[in-house]
């Protein structure tokens, strides 16, 4: 072995290995990764994109800016890739919350996305699949207050578990060439390309719920009430994104000098149905050794219930600049929508009476950047940035008989990936940020700021070293 494939073969073991022992620890200090109390609500808070790339270009989905990695949201993004890719990711998350006079803080974490891409390389065709996060039901949250009845009480709501989203699926691209001008002469170049992808994907996962009415009186029994939501759901999603490029230079020499290129894309996933386990166990509790122990029980439910998940759709583009030294810069926003309205009457059971549906929207704006080669040095980092504002599906109701009011998002973000050190692959390594604030128009009502940190890398192998491609010899 060559001393440059060692450093090559070090590198990826390392990042490898950072990668999933971070998860490892993530996993074991806090598999949740979100404590909200308004993860109680519905299927659980979002968890937007867990990888380091999309992450910091906060969620950007109809349109992928550079063919790096495998976009889970956007079926057509693994036809663009060059080559067969691998990728995970991990993340480390601090949470605070405040709700009038009253903050908590915590730190969360666990493993982010997972995919691979097989396909030969530089084909247009390409088969995806994946593993990733979608929501989160963990939370844990407290109140005191007094009756004039049972005197003080204590309420005590937790959370755990979540849904998670498997996926697959096939997509294929095309390219249109076309001749460009270059001094007397002229040069061959695709123009303008389409890339179609198809995705069918399952979400699954049990959350639980916990709810305690601890009385301080001795003589009344405390009361706890358990709900468990086993959720099932299969669908599909259609994405396509495609380029043309508007302008592009060439010298005499036929080197090129730098261009225009036009991006866009969309999604769109119909409506699906979400078959719910459901079970409701209401029980008289007592401490007996320091361990809440039901000793009655008041009522017990179980039923298989199912709802509408209504259809989700996304547009959007960008335009970039490329440069003759490899130098680009490109600015791309996207915005998708998703009406949950109509879900208060076929999932109204994942509420309780504080919360309802409502119509979902996210506004995204990220720029991404690549500087210019330097001499002697082919690979550069690529750095990215974004902000979004979003309204999310939830409706918090109000006192005083208040028309409920709606649970709103702003995050920004920031990020870059570099190439892996002695690596002759385009295998590359990833870390990005995002900080963002959740709140209603009511600043009393609640208040909740998280920093989310990501780490991840994406494989792919040495021109001479293929994947899933038999040897010719030993």
């Amino acid at each position: 072995m060559t001393r440059t494939e060692f450093q090559f073969v070090s590198t990826i073991r390392w990042a490898v290995g950072s990668v999933c022992i971070w998860g490892l620890a993530l996993g074991m200090w806090g598999q949740e990764t979100d404590f909200s109390p308004y993860a109680r609500f519905g299927l659980g808070t979002h968890q937007g994109m867990l990888s380091p790339g999309l992450a910091s270009t906060v969620g950007l989905v109809s349109v992928t800016p550079d063919n790096v990695f495998l976009h889970a949201e956007q079926p057509a993004s693994a036809a663009g890739l060059a080559n067969p890719t691998f990728q995970v990711s991990a993340h480390s998350q601090r949470m605070q919350l405040s709700e009038g006079e009253r903050t908590s803080n915590a730190w969360t974490g666990g493993p982010g996305n997972m995919g691979l891409v097989v396909k030969k390389p530089r084909s247009n065709s390409a088969l995806s699949m994946g593993l990733t996060p979608l929501t989160s039901k963990a939370f844990s949250v407290q109140r005191a207050a007094e009756d004039s009845l049972v005197g003080n009480l204590l309420e005590r709501y937790e959370g755990t578990g979540g849904v998670a989203r498997a996926h697959a699926g096939v997509s294929h691209g095309w390219r249109g060439k076309t001749w460009f001008q270059a001094g007397t002469d002229s040069v061959l170049v695709s123009h303008r390309g389409l890339d179609l992808g198809a995705q069918v994907d399952h979400w699954f996962g049990d959350a639980r719920q916990i709810s305690t009415l601890d009385l301080e009186d001795p003589s009344f029994r405390d009361v706890q009430t358990v709900t468990s939501f086993r959720h099932r759901a299969a669908g599909w999603i259609l994405g396509a994104q495609g380029f043309q490029v508007l302008q592009a230079k060439y010298d005499d020499n036929k080197q090129f000098k730098g261009s225009w290129v036009m991006r866009f894309g969309g999604t769109y996933s119909p409506a699906r149905t979400l078959n719910t386990d459901y079970e409701r166990l209401v029980q008289s509790t007592l401490p007996l050794g320091g361990v809440t122990t039901g000793i009655d029980t008041s009522s017990f439910e179980q039923s298989e219930r199912a709802g509408t998940v209504p259809q989700k759709w996304t547009v959007g583009g960008g335009i970039q600049r490329d440069g003759a030294k490899g130098n680009r810069i490109g600015i791309f926003a996207d915005v998708h929508g998703q009406d949950w309205s109509e879900a208060n009457t076929t999932l109204g059971h994942l509420m309780d009476g504080d919360g309802s549906w409502g119509d979902a929207w996210s506004r995204s704006l990220a720029v991404v950047w690549t500087p210019a080669r330097k001499p002697g040095k082919v690979n550069r980092p690529t750095y990215r940035m974004g902000i979004n504002t979003s309204t999310l599906p939830l409706r918090i109701s109000t006192q005083f008989g208040a028309p409920p009011v709606a649970l709103e998002e702003w995050r920004v973000s920031a990020g870059v990936n570099k190439p892996l050190a002695g690596s002759r692959s385009a295998s590359q390594l990833h870390f990005g940020m995002d900080f963002g604030k959740r709140y209603t128009v009511l600043e009393t009502l609640h208040t909740e700021t998280n920093l989310r940190i990501h780490v991840g890398v994406t494989l792919t192998p040495f021109v001479k070293n293929l994947w899933l491609t038999p040897r010719l010899y030993d």
